[in-house]
C-alpha cells in the first residue's frame, strides 16, 4: 500500500469576517506591546515628556519593568521553540503509526 506524502498542517477555510477580527485583535495588541517596550526604553534613555509620564501612571508600569520583560522574552525564546520541536515530533510520530 503506497503512504501518502506528510503534511502536518491543517488547512481550513475562515470566514472573511473572522479573519479581520483577528487582523485587528493583533494589531492592537502589537501596538499596545511596542508602546509599553517604547516607553520603558524612553525612560531608561532619560527621554521624560509629560505625556510618557501620563502612560507610566495610566498603564501603571514601573521604571524597572525593563529586567522582568528581558526575562520574559528570553523564557519565550526558550519554551516556544522546544514546544514547535516537541510537537513536530508527536505529529511525525503518529504519522508513522
Amino acid at each position: 500500500m503506497p503512504r501518502n506524502s506528510f503534511d502536518p498542517i491543517v488547512r481550513h477555510r475562515t470566514s472573511r469576517r473572522s479573519q479581520i477580527v483577528r487582523g485587528i485583535i493583533l494589531i492592537v495588541l502589537w501596538a499596545f506591546v511596542i508602546g509599553v517596550v517604547l516607553a520603558n526604553l524612553s525612560f531608561v534613555l532619560g527621554w521624560y515628556s509629560d505625556p510618557l509620564v501620563s502612560l507610566y501612571l495610566l498603564l501603571n508600569l514601573k521604571i524597572h519593568a525593563n529586567d522582568h520583560l528581558m526575562l520574559l522574552i528570553g523564557l519565550l525564546l526558550i519554551v516556544v521553540p522546544s514546544y514547535c520541536v516537541w510537537r513536530w515530533i508527536h505529529l511525525t510520530k503518529e504519522h508513522r503509526l
